[in-house]
């Protein structure tokens, strides 16, 4: 793994950074290689949508400094598919939960290794229902913040044979995976829970309803019945794709012709170059 901190090689931050006291930033995940990054504008937008969400905006020249450090400078560390990770934190300064007046942003920013989903996306995988529910927060909601306990909380309930689960919220409501946008078929509708008032946005998420612009797709409160009943279901980020699943708790699902095609469709623009 390598660590850049403020555009430097290093992999230390300071103590009193309110990232670390506070969870007070946000972060993306980014597909990359050496030949560029995958749906960075999207990722980009999301992260700016959530400093200025958190009170804390980049300005024009910080954008284009991290722009021109992504593009420009980072590829020479890339020799084949690789995890980016962007971290972005208030920095140091206020007196407990009040910020400073004027931020000084920590920019941390990691080249990991890509994980390997190719059984996944091909197999199906099995999940289960998360006794940890989601909270509600419609100000923070979509957004990709640093406060990530609830996923920290189910990853460690999570089931040696379950590869996700899915998290409702304190209503019974289904929001998304731990670690990713959940999707089923019902019929000929793609439904996808909606995220005003949890979850994240996810950028492939945003990219398959997009995908499905001309189909019928229905984006709105769905509770774990509703899920149950699907016809297929899938879960999607943006490294592991579309990962078809097989079965929730103790029902099973097939892999069906519609998960197919879009993973086809999808794979085809990533192929051809359309980042």
């Amino acid at each position: 793994m390598t660590w850049f901190v403020n555009y430097t090689l290093d992999t230390s931050i300071a103590p009193a950074d309110r990232g670390l006291a506070y969870g007070d930033g946000v972060f993306e995940t980014v597909h990359a290689n050496q030949n560029g990054f995958l749906r960075l504008p999207s990722h980009l937008a999301r992260l700016y949508k959530g400093l200025e969400k958190l009170l804390m905006p980049f300005d024009a020249e910080q954008k284009e400094q991290l722009s021109y450090f992504l593009q420009t400078i980072l590829p020479d560390y890339l020799n084949s598919d690789a995890v980016v990770k962007i971290i972005v934190t208030r920095g140091q300064g206020g007196r407990g939960y009040q910020p400073p007046k004027t931020v000084t942003h920590t920019i941390i920013i990691g080249i990991l290794p890509f994980p390997d989903y190719q059984a996944e996306s091909l197999q199906g995988v099995g999940v289960s229902l998360s006794p940890v529910p989601v909270n509600a927060n419609p100000y923070l909601a979509g957004i990709k913040h640093l406060n990530r306990l609830e996923h920290v909380i189910a990853k460690q309930h999570l089931a040696v044979n379950d590869f996700e689960a899915i998290m409702l919220d304190s209503q019974g409501n289904v929001i998304e995976g731990i670690q990713s946008n959940v999707f089923w078929f019902k019929d000929d509708c793609l439904c996808t829970p909606a995220l005003d008032q949890a979850g994240v946005e996810g950028t492939y998420r945003q990219a398959i309803l997009a995908e499905m612009a001309t189909q019928s797709t229905l984006i709105e409160s769905f509770t774990a019945k509703h899920l149950l009943a699907a016809d297929e279901v899938f879960m999607a980020n943006s490294l592991m794709k579309i990962v078809p699943v097989v079965r929730i708790d103790r029902q099973t699902f097939t892999i069906g012709s519609k998960t197919k095609k879009l993973q086809s469709l999808m794979q085809a623009k990533e192929m051809h170059g359309i980042h």
